[in-house]
């Protein structure tokens, strides 16, 4: 990561998916490889990002105040530090979707006051990246509406507009205000103006009820549904509906389970009501600059919130994978009539969408050959395995006759026709579901 203020300075390309790879995604069900290989993508996205901050910043020395670009400066003075005691931590923090969700603010800013606004939220990457390595330092950070907010973390309430970090060794705090405790990796906190995100059981995300860039700032679909505060998480089920929905997963289809815990970061809470005031509904979205997060208003049941993380977990996927090896030339217009949407979509989104519900048939239709699956839950499947089937065999020849797509989106698109023939003739009293071998799926 070493290239600061270097624009010209080399990056190692991120891994390319090959072949037996490229199949084994497009039947939506990861080997152990191809999930390292996604993350690996997300890291080698969020490196790249990162350079064209740098070089934005190096081309233009008037884009943002003198005092801006030495704060920026010392921020990356400390990443470097921690990446030199222990990269492994820095990882982490860069990859973790609310960052990604600021690097395309702050690359999308103007520049001048807008910039160097967005630009002092670096700070907060540096110093959680420093507490997880272990680093020790003294920082003075911006804290808008007096709150300093650590991406993958928590936040610590300070009160004022700026705060004064200090760690030394397995502490750290501000002046005054809360006290951070670190260990292996691991950062927690106590004191008044702490609150920590909760973890989520099983699993290596959070509930991320917190962060300021979790999700866009006008809202999540066209009822522009803002992200649900703590106020509003603390009195409702997620962590009881999570652990429900995990145990389903993991019951019904063990390996799938396994690539949704590898690949998730955090789920985020939305709320049910908009600007408009009314009731929106289940929704759920991905966002391609913060693959890992998973935003959604809460679902009625755990099956409802395992189908929302299979379908989202694709999302991201889809999202890395097309980053790794472009899978169309196709532009944004929206000409496409799909069947699980009333609008029309542009390629990018039947492509999306095909997949997704795909994931959904090979999960649905597993979960309905369980033996010990609750009855109430067993009629869900069906009927969901079914109608998913349905609507991807209405959408794939969208993708098989266009001329969009390339050589490896043509490939990748065959091998998710294949992969339905195969659960349609699964669905006999006989048969067993497709692609259950080991070195199909995540170990």
């Amino acid at each position: 990561m070493r290239y600061r203020g270097r624009p010209g300075a080399r990056m190692m390309p991120g891994p390319r998916p090959a072949g037996p790879a490229l199949a084994r995604l497009a039947r939506t069900r990861s080997a152990h490889g191809d999930v390292a290989l996604l993350l690996g993508g997300v890291h080698s996205r969020r490196l790249v990002l990162l350079k064209s901050l740098l070089t934005r910043l190096e081309r233009h020395p008037g884009a943002v105040p003198a005092p801006a670009r030495q704060r920026f400066e010392d921020h990356w003075r400390l990443l470097e530090a921690a990446e030199s005691l222990h990269p492994h931590s820095v990882r982490r923090t860069l990859d973790y979707p609310a960052v990604g969700h600021w690097l395309a603010r702050v690359l999308a800013a103007a520049d001048g006051g807008q910039l160097a606004g967005l630009l002092d939220g670096f700070g907060a990457v540096a110093a959680s990246a420093a507490l997880r390595a272990g680093t020790d330092f003294t920082l003075e950070l911006a804290a808008p509406g007096g709150v300093l907010a650590l991406p993958g973390i928590g936040v610590l309430g300070c009160g004022t507009p700026t705060a004064r970090l200090t760690a030394r060794g397995p502490a750290a705090h501000l002046d005054p205000g809360p006290v951070l405790h670190r260990a292996a990796g691991r950062v927690h906190g106590s004191g008044t103006g702490w609150r920590g995100l909760r973890p989520l059981p099983g699993s290596a995300g959070c509930l991320d009820d917190l962060d300021p860039y979790r999700a866009p700032p006008g809202g999540v679909g066209h009822t522009a549904l803002p992200a649900a505060p703590r106020s509003a998480t603390a009195v409702q089920p997620w962590l009881p509906r999570w652990r429900a929905a995990l145990a389903l997963l993991r019951f019904a289809d063990p390996l799938r389970a396994a690539e949704t815990t590898a690949l998730l970061r955090c789920l985020v809470p939305l709320t049910r009501s908009g600007p408009l005031g009314h009731d929106a509904g289940q929704i759920s979205a991905t966002l391609r600059a913060a693959p890992g997060a998973v935003l959604c208003t809460l679902p009625d049941t755990a099956a409802d919130l395992a189908e929302v993380l299979v379908h989202e977990t694709q999302h991201s996927k889809l999202a890395v994978l097309h980053d790794l090896v472009p899978l169309h030339r196709a532009g944004p217009d929206a000409v496409h009539q799909v069947p699980w949407r009333p609008d029309p979509r542009p390629f990018e989104g039947v492509l999306q969408g095909t997949y997704a519900h795909l994931a959904l048939a090979d999960f649905w239709t597993r979960a309905a050959r369980r033996d010990g699956l609750a009855p109430t839950v067993r009629n869900v499947a069906v009927a969901r395995g079914d109608a998913c089937r349905r609507q991807v065999a209405q959408a794939l020849p969208l993708l098989l006759e266009s001329r969009e797509l390339t050589p490896a989106g043509r490939e990748f698109a065959a091998c998710m026709q294949q992969h339905l023939g195969c659960l349609r003739r699964s669905v006999g009293p006989s048969a067993t579901v497709c692609g259950t071998s080991p070195s199909s799926d995540v170990r």
